[in-house]
């Protein structure tokens, strides 16, 4: 069947809001939210008020040349012109290789276990639960790949997003005309990414949406568009994994109408989240020359997805002896590590693709952790508890870009690893509760490349904090109350500045005090009451911002537990009250508290 007569149209609706008949001609092409959109036969200009008219077969981006090194800038994507045909390759020509070959000496494969650990996890760990310690749905993960055989070693897999939806009938899209083939000797790369995936966030439901390969046609963007619509739209995804990228696709309106969409309506209105990784320079499109850079016409330079580069496990931009594999730039979002890990009996992974399989399946732990928060919202955890670390591991060494984009802007973040590498463990305590994110919001950037055991250092404040909750609730109704609402307060205190300042306020002092002040503190009874009058201040501005709270916060079941925690401070010792925080943030005098 050919397309390319083929036009995509998004019509705009009548006078009257509703929406105009269309065409019988016409074929409704997946889509999600308000904005529908048609397969039309032909250009159609002028057969209906219009949004656009997109082609559906277009000319690609920029050309390929040569060689890998060129910093470009944005190059002309061709989406407003028809793509005319390229000579037929010759029967039985193989595929080119999307995956990375190996680049001089063999590497060593990480081990899950390390992995996981370098991450902040415990192997083996427990599939995640709400902030209150209830389980609640498994989160739904998608993953988009052009290899998806070999799946029957995923554990927790819905073999219906293997199948063609009726939304696909008549358009060929995806045009494999079979599913993917359940057992395999070697499982598919999007196989791989999921049990990427599955490693960090045990428990999750797992679907494949297999589309053709990257570069069998111009049409590959528009397969993309539907796997994305039927993903979240109909399958009803919470995170989105498209573990590939290629600088020769753009990104048509109609594929810009599907991620607004999945971002306005996905995961109940709450906005899906879509991870992608940033991609390989050698296969970057520049009319100039291959480029290094991500640019903003790029699918994962667009505002809704969040691309994740590669970086080493200490934190450096990943690089293969010396070359670094993936791409940069200001739309970079995060990095986590890329290094070549084994998962026994399904196969290896590594660079950015990995980087961002580990990102989705941090993003599902997340959502189980606390399901109401926004996309806006887990992209602000994810970003505020990446650990910043140098750009580069020597960056006195000789290679590509080794010398440049090592700064970090004064919004925290830096070309080649976003905001900074992922830490999992750390996003998921955060999205359970307020004080932990300002705990680990306010940590100090590490001077050298970290090692798991620094960023676990980093770490213990809040896992004391989570630790202490839990084992102390029994006891306690204030704080069994507390559990029970806490994850209500990680919106109010991201949205509300005052409340984050002066939250903020109090995990620096404890932070500074705990690793630079007295070891005997507050055994000494150097503490005047200015700790408990700080602790009292950000409670104030809880009240505040609760009297502001959008519906869905239990507003006056939260402020009775505020009054009754705010009548049982102001009678206790402000020494009481610093005992009890050196206790729960694991200070050295903690144990005598």
């Amino acid at each position: 069947m050919s397309y390319l007569d083929f036009s995509i149209v998004s019509p705009l609706p009548g006078a009257d809001g509703r929406p105009l008949s269309v065409p019988a001609s016409w074929v409704p092409f997946p889509s999600v939210g308000q904005e529908r959109l048609y397969v039309s036969p032909s250009v159609d200009e002028g057969a209906l008020p219009a949004r656009f008219i997109q082609p559906l077969v277009c000319r690609g981006r920029g050309h390929p040349t040569p060689g890998v090194g060129y910093i470009g800038v944005d190059s002309r994507v061709w989406m407003d012109e028809r793509y005319t045909g390229e000579p037929t390759p010759l029967p039985g020509t193989p595929s080119p290789e999307l995956e990375q070959p190996e680049i001089g000496l063999p590497r060593p494969r990480l081990s899950v276990e390390a992995l996981l650990h370098g991450l902040g996890l415990p192997s083996p760990h427990l599939a995640a639960r709400h902030w209150d310690g209830h389980e609640g749905a498994p989160v739904r993960v998608a993953v988009i790949d052009t290899d998806c055989g070999g799946w029957d070693v995923l554990r927790g897999l819905d073999e219906t997003s293997l199948l063609h939806a009726a939304s696909e009938q008549g358009l060929g899209f995806p045009r494999s005309p079979h599913p993917p083939e359940p057992s395999r000797t070697v499982a598919g790369h999007g196989v791989v990414m999921a049990a990427a995936v599955e490693a960090v966030a045990p428990g999750v439901r797992l679907g494949l949406f297999e589309i053709p390969l990257a570069h069998d046609s111009f049409l590959h963007v528009t397969d993309l568009a539907a796997a994305l619509a039927r993903a979240v739209g109909e399958w009803g995804a919470d995170v989105v994994l498209v573990a590939m990228a290629h600088g020769s696709w753009g990104v048509p309106a109609h594929l810009r109408a599907i991620l607004r969409g999945c971002a306005r309506s996905g995961r109940g209105g709450r906005g899906a989240l879509i991870v992608c990784c940033t991609g390989r320079i050698d296969q970057n499109r520049d009319v100039h020359g291959d480029s290094a850079v991500l640019a903003s016409d790029d699918f994962n330079a667009q505002p809704w997805v969040i691309p994740v580069a590669a970086c080493g496990l200490g934190g450096g931009w990943y690089r293969l002896h010396g070359t670094p594999l993936g791409r940069l730039g200001p739309s970079v979002e995060l990095c986590a590590p890329g290094e070549l890990v084994t998962f026994p009996a399904i196969g290896a992974a590594d660079d950015s693709s990995l980087a961002a399989a580990l990102v989705a399946g941090t993003a599902a732990r997340m959502v189980a952790t606390h399901p109401e928060l926004r996309l806006a919202e887990l992209r602000q955890l994810l970003r505020a508890t990446a650990v910043k670390t140098p750009p580069e591991e020597a960056p006195s060494a000789p290679g590509l870009e080794a010398r440049h984009f090592n700064d970090w802007d004064q919004g925290g973040h830096n070309f080649k690893l976003g905001h900074g590498r992922l830490d999992a463990l750390g996003a998921c305590l955060a999205a359970a509760d307020p004080f932990c994110f300002a705990l680990l919001a306010t940590r100090a950037p590490l001077s050298v490349p970290g090692s798991p055991a620094e960023v676990e250092m980093e770490q213990e404040a809040a896992r004391s904090w989570e630790a202490a909750l839990w084992s102390s609730a029994p006891h306690e109704p204030l704080l069994r109350r507390y559990l029970s609402l806490r994850g209500c307060f990680v919106p109010l205190v991201l949205r509300d500045s005052p409340l984050k300042d002066a939250l903020f306020w109090l995990a620096r002092h404890l932070r500074a005090l705990r690793r630079h002040g007295l070891a005997t503190w507050p055994v000494d009874e150097t503490d005047h009451g200015a700790l408990k009058d700080r602790c009292l201040h950000v409670l104030e501005l809880l009240g505040e911002a609760l009297e502001q709270s959008p519906p869905e916060v239990p507003a006056s079941e939260a402020s009775r537990w505020l009054y009754t925690l705010m009548r049982r401070l102001e009678a206790t010792p402000s020494q009481t009250i610093a005992r009890f925080l050196a206790k729960a943030l694991a200070f050295p005098s903690g144990t005598s508290g």
